[in-house]
C-alpha cells in the first residue's frame, strides 16, 4: 500500500525525473550547468538533504548523456565543447594537446575545473573546460586538492 501511494505521489511530479519521496528540499542543491536545463543536479557523495553531500555539475539525464552517447533534451546544450580553454595558456603555462589533431572520440575526455577551487561552487562563471593535464597542473599549482577546501 505504502509504494502504491508513493507511486500516486510521484505521478504529480511526473515532468521531474529527479523526484525522490525521501528527499528533503535543500536550497543549496546546485542546477545542472548545461544551457536550457533547469533540474537540479545529482549528487555525487551523500544523499540530498545529508551534511556533507557534493554535487555534480550535471543533472542525472545530463550525465548520463555525457558518457551514453544519448541525446540531451530539447532545448538543451552541452556545456562542455571538448575543447581546452588554455590552449591559448591563459592559465600561465602552455596546453601540451595539439588540439587541432584531436579528434571528435577524444574530444569527450575534457574535464570541468572549478575557477576557484570550491567543488561545491558550481555557478557557470565559475566552471571552465580543461584538458586532464591543465586541469591537474591548474589544481597543483593553485592547492585545489586540499582536502576540497
Amino acid at each position: 500500500m505504502k509504494e502504491n501511494m508513493l507511486n500516486n505521489y510521484k505521478d504529480l511530479f511526473d515532468d521531474d525525473e529527479s523526484f525522490s519521496p525521501y528527499e528533503e528540499p535543500n536550497m543549496n542543491r546546485p542546477n545542472c550547468i548545461n544551457p536550457g536545463c533547469s533540474r537540479p543536479a545529482t549528487p555525487m557523495k551523500g544523499r540530498v538533504g545529508q551534511p556533507g553531500v557534493r554535487y555534480r555539475i550535471f543533472c542525472d539525464p545530463c550525465h548520463r548523456s555525457s558518457y551514453s552517447g544519448t541525446a540531451l533534451a530539447i532545448g538543451v546544450t552541452p556545456f562542455k565543447n571538448g575543447i581546452c580553454s588554455n590552449k591559448d595558456g591563459q592559465l600561465g603555462f602552455a596546453c601540451l594537446i595539439r588540439w587541432e589533431l584531436v579528434t571528435e572520440t577524444y574530444k569527450v575526455c575534457t574535464e570541468v575545473d572549478h575557477i576557484n577551487g570550491d567543488p561545491h561552487d558550481n555557478r557557470p562563471e565559475n566552471l571552465q573546460e580543461l584538458c586532464p593535464i591543465c586541469h591537474r597542473e591548474k589544481g597543483r599549482r593553485q592547492g585545489d586538492y586540499n582536502g576540497h577546501r
